[in-house]
Formats: C-alpha cells, structure tokens, sequence
C-alpha cells in the first residue's frame, strides 16, 4: 500500500538526484570502484560541497554497507587513518570541511546496544547544544530504521549509493532462482522475478532512510540521493521517469535531477537544478530561506485548529457538523414538541381510558350487616365440603341425613380405583 505525503512537498521538501561529481565525471557507487584510488576523495568532496550548502541542522548520511562506510572514514578521517597503520592514502582536508561546517561528526557503531546509544545521545546532544552534527550511518541499521529525526536532528539526508543485497549470498541467489522457477514452471505471476526482487531490496532500505527526514506536518528537509542510477535518463512512464519508479508515492513525482547545464534541456524539463553544485548550493539557499516561514504558518494553523476543536468539544451539546458544507452550526436549545396523536377511532382500543372499577367490601354498614356466628360456621363448612370433593361432584349433605360408614367408604374408594386402572396403559398399571 502506497500513501501521499501530510506535508506540502512543494514547499517543505527539496528532493534532488546528483549523479556527477563536481569536475562532472558520472558518480555511480558500486563494488567495481573499491580498488579505485581517486574515487573515495572525489566521493567525499561531493558529498562535502552539498552538507556545506544546507545552511543549518543536523545531516544524516547513509552508506550501502559498514565495510564501505570505514572504507570512506579511514581515507577522510586523520585519526581513524593512524589507526590503520597508514595503509591507505588520506585526505584529511574531507574531515575538516566536515567540521568546519557542522563541528561535529559521529560514526554509527557496530556492537552492542550501549555503543548505539552513546553514539545516539552524543548526535542529539550536540543538536541541542549548537543544533549542527552529521551523522554517518548505513542503510538497514538501527539509524536509519528505528529513530526518528524531526525538526533539526535531520534538516538534510544524504544517501549514497544503491544498498543492493550481497549478489554473492547463497541465500540472495537461491531466492531469485525460486523467484524465477516458480514463476515458469507454476505460473506463479503474483511472484516478482529475480531481478526485480532484487531490486526491490535496495528501494525498501532507501525508503526507510528517506522517511527520516520529514516526520510530522509542520517540518522541512532536504533529500539528496547521490547515484547516477537516480538521475532522470529522459524515459518518463506515467509521467515519472524509470528511475524513479521504485521510489516511494509521495516522493517519486518531486525529484529534481542536478545539471551542469545552464539551459534546461531533455529529460524532465522543469525539474531540473542548473548550474551545477554552485546552482545546487543557491537552490538549498532559497529552499531554507522559504521553508521555516511556510512551516511556521502550518504550525500555526494546527494550533489554531486544535483550539477550536477544544471549544467545540466543551459545546458539543449545542453544536452539530453538516457534512454538505463542512461547517459547524448551532443546534437548537430545545426540541420541537412533537403534535398529539390523532384518534380517528381505528385506535380507540389503545388509547380509550380504562374504566376505575370499585371494590365495595361485603360487610359495609351500607350493603348488610355483618353476619353471625352460626352463619360464619356455615360458611366455612359448606368451603371445606367442596373443596374435598376430589372424585365426585356430589352435592353438599345436610346435617340431617345418614352419613356412610368407613367401610361403605373405603369400597366407594377401592371401586373408583380399579376403574381408572383398567384405563390406563398396561405398562402403568398398579398390581392389586
């Protein structure tokens, strides 16, 4: 998934691809050039003529690998150069540009967790004392992954070279061998070929060292990408030049490539920079004359923004936000009463009042008199005989009459019995 930027990359990023030196022979970072005595104090005069136009803050410098990043400090550094025994040439007048124009330079470590971040507090305490340091880091390291640098700690990036993967690696080879098989023998299209994968690799770690740089919507910075493989080679697709395709959404269209020319010509026409690393040193000139003002208005603007949205929030009761206009209106203060319901007689069962029923009590002064006693023992007699009827719907005797004997009884009693057990099933019947 791909996403654009939240800043305004017009005025807040200044993106260039530099693919010459300043004596404008190609720059093109690759294994081939290790053994090339001349390459390595021409890289580092480059890479000094662009951290001496970025006019202020930190300059964050990525390398491919850690063996090309002390390849370059031993040929620029004096101290690391003693260290070797002096093996290689040395053109200690690198390092000093370096220091005259940000006082300090740190080296990413290799090792444990407390040398990465000794080497971590010393570039940010150097910001927050004098707000200049470079910083020299490789590509997939902790640097350029896992930190973020907002505001000064990274007002420029400066990646050289492509972080190709090792070619040599069996694990790099077996993969592009899968890559392609898979896609030829299964027909497994989703899969990218070798080559492209590959590829692919280097962009990832380019990108995340990109993302250093811009990280919140009020900040600015400048990104160059120093490889002649960056520079426009005048093939636009989509209106995007093939090198640029791998780079990521929100940066792809904003590229400028540097020229030595002074008239623009070829390639992506009005993106270019002309004249060369002067024209180059007077376009980051500009760029950091503009910027800070445009980001302080954005800065402003969130301020502002997040003021209102705390008053609105304390009058959320009384407010409410059309989406067709975008703004926010006043709810009304009470709720329309809502009209009385219409009885059309449809509904009258629902909605007719229940009559009040009254209850008058049997032995008010004004309905009888109260009853007496032989009529109270009456009464209760007569409830009790129906009440233990059970199995006959007899009428109630009278006092008068005969009542039957036990045994007379208990024949009555024995007779029922048997009748209801010769309706039952034969599995529930009782055994007599």
């Amino acid at each position: 998934l791909e996403a654009n930027h939240v800043v305004n990359l017009e005025k807040q990023l200044f993106a260039v691809s530099v693919g010459s030196f300043p004596d404008g022979s190609p720059l093109t970072v690759s294994y081939s050039q290790y053994r090339n005595s001349s390459f390595f104090p021409r890289l580092g005069n480059a890479i000094a003529s662009v951290v001496e136009a970025i006019p202020r803050g930190g300059i964050l410098i990525f390398f491919p690998s850690y063996s090309f990043l002390r390849k370059c400090v031993k040929c620029w550094n004096p101290d690391e150069w003693s260290l070797s025994n002096g093996d290689d040439d040395i053109y200690p007048e690198i390092w000093a540009r370096f220091l005259q124009s940000k006082g300090k330079v740190v080296i990413e470590p290799t090792g444990n967790q407390d040398k990465f971040e000794a080497a971590r507090e010393e570039y940010a305490s150097k910001i927050r004392q004098d707000g200049e340091c470079i910083l020299l880091a490789v590509f997939r390291g902790k640097m350029s992954e896992g930190i973020s640098f907002n505001d000064d700690n990274a007002r420029g990036v400066i990646c050289v070279g492509l972080p190709f993967p090792n070619s040599f690696d069996r694990a790099i080879s077996a993969k592009k061998s899968y890559n392609d098989e898979q896609r030829k023998l299964r027909k497994r299209t989703s899969l990218l070929p070798g080559n492209e994968w590959y590829t692919q690799q280097a962009y990832r770690a380019i990108s995340q060292a990109l993302g250093r740089c811009i990280r919140h919507a009020g900040d600015y910075g400048t990104v160059v990408l120093m490889d002649s493989r960056h520079c426009d080679d005048g093939a636009p697709v989509d209106g995007v030049p093939r090198a640029h395709r791998n780079l990521p959404k929100w940066m792809r269209y904003n590229v400028r490539n540097l020229s030595k020319a002074n008239v623009m010509h070829g390639g992506n026409g009005q993106r270019q920079v002309l004249g060369g690393y002067r024209g180059l040193q007077r376009e980051l000139t500009k760029f950091f004359t503009e910027a800070p003002v445009y980001s302080q208005k954005v800065l402003q603007k969130q301020k502002s923004d997040l003021a209102a949205a705390q008053s609105r929030e304390k009058q959320s009761a009384t407010m409410s936000f059309n989406n067709k206009t975008g703004q926010w209106t006043q709810q009304f203060a009470e709720k329309e009463a809502k009209p009385p319901i219409k009885n059309d007689g449809k509904m009258s069962r629902f909605f007719s009042p229940r009559p009040s029923v009254t209850q008058e009590s049997p032995y008010t002064a004004n309905t009888q008199s109260a009853p007496t006693p032989n009529e109270v023992v009456s009464m209760s007699t007569t409830h009790h005989d129906r009440a233990n009827v059970g199995l006959s719907n007899r009428p109630v005797s009278s006092s008068s009459e005969s009542q039957p004997t036990d045994k007379e009884e208990s024949l009555k009693k024995d007779k029922i019995l048997v009748n209801a057990n010769e309706n039952c099933p034969p599995n529930a019947r009782r055994a007599f």
